[in-house]
């Protein structure tokens, strides 16, 4: 499994980003992103609006975060439970676990079905 963990300081300017993007009563997906999603949940009790976050992620350990998390494999970019409808959420974050042209691709079919058309793709990058 290829896991990356952002610093604090990055999951929070990218939590909060995404909340500003969602607007007051957005809904946000979390495309194997689970630091920014942990991170939107720790900012979701100092705001007075409602947002909805959603994590898809393949590590089975988030179930802890109920109907929150959706198993999601990016090799079957479109196997999402009925509730995930098409173009439900007001941004998608998304970073995916390969940098591969395949995994790209596919993953990118999964933001563009969720997405109404917000996105921030993140990639890591080896030094």
């Amino acid at each position: 499994m290829s896991q990356f963990w952002y610093s604090e300081d990055t999951a929070a300017r990218l939590a909060e980003e995404v909340l500003q993007q969602a607007g007051g009563h957005g809904r946000i997906a979390c495309i194997s992103a689970p630091s920014v999603y942990q991170k939107l949940k720790q900012l979701e009790s100092t705001r007075s609006d409602s947002v909805s976050a959603v994590l898809l992620e393949f590590d089975k350990r988030f179930k802890a975060y109920g109907d929150e998390f959706v198993f999601y494999d990016y090799n079957n970019p479109l196997c999402l439970p009925e509730d995930l409808l098409p173009q439900s959420f007001d941004i998608v974050i998304a970073d995916p676990p390969y940098l591969s042209e395949e995994c790209l691709s596919k993953v990118a079919l999964t933001v563009k079905y969720l997405t109404k058309g917000k996105i921030l793709l993140c990639t890591g990058k080896w030094k």
